[in-house]
């Protein structure tokens, strides 16, 4: 029988890591918002070891992602998060529930929530003439297909790299996936729900002109689309 996430958590903690300095159940178990396909995400400070390392488990009927970190390592990957501005093991380790902790994990975990208030590298110009190039391209690509497959991929890469867009220059941290979704949600719930239109009508419709709309109006305020005159 499948048990409740805490306990799930506590007992591969216990089996496993019993002297880890820190063990931080994240993502949707935590919030209690998990469903049957949801899994088990935990950050395992150790306190030594070198490069972190991810392990995937089974217990107690759920599927468990570990990443393990060491006390010598973990600010290695904080700034890879950072630098990408998608700061994964912060999320986690600052916003998620305590399963162990020592005082070296308290320092850790307020390290995370430093980082995560701090907020992301902010942008320069090139960076945004950058992201409308991509995108412009992308939306050239959407207006003539050769076939549907090539379509969907770039409706995908429109949404996503438009997203990512919209959340840097306001100084927002990204994310992957759904997670990239929920964040642009957070960030402004009128424009999640106009892309979320958007998309509909793409998919369902067949119909691309709100999306290309929608992509029209992120980027106008930025100085528009951007094909010629782009140098890198």
């Amino acid at each position: 029988m499948k048990k409740e996430p805490m306990e799930a958590a506590e007992r591969v903690i216990h089996r496993h890591y019993p002297d880890c300095l820190l063990a931080v159940l994240g993502g949707s178990a935590s919030r209690g918002e998990h469903n049957e396909q949801s899994d088990l995400d935990i950050v395992i400070l150790e306190r030594d070891g070198d490069e972190m390392r991810r392990k995937t488990l089974e217990a107690d009927g759920w599927i468990v992602e570990l990443f393990i970190l060491s006390l010598s390592s973990y600010r290695e990957y904080f700034d890879e998060g950072v630098m990408a501005a998608n700061p994964t093991l912060q999320r986690i380790t600052a916003e998620g529930k305590v399963l162990r902790s020592l005082p070296e994990g308290e320092a850790v975990r307020a390290e995370a929530q430093h980082d995560l208030n701090y907020g992301p590298m902010p942008w320069m110009q090139t960076d945004i003439d950058e992201y409308r190039y991509m995108i412009t391209e992308y939306v050239q690509d959407l207006k003539n297909p050769k076939r549907d497959g090539e379509k969907w991929f770039t409706v995908q890469k429109i949404m996503t790299v438009l997203c990512e867009f919209v959340l840097r220059v306001n100084g927002e941290w990204t994310g992957e996936g759904k997670m990239l979704f929920r964040l642009f949600h957070r960030f402004s719930t009128a424009l999640g729900d106009q892309l979320e239109v958007s998309l509909s009508a793409m998919y369902r419709q067949d119909d691309p002109s709100l999306l290309l709309a929608f992509t029209e109006q992120m980027l106008n305020p930025f100085g528009g689309m951007l094909l010629v005159g782009y140098e890198e």
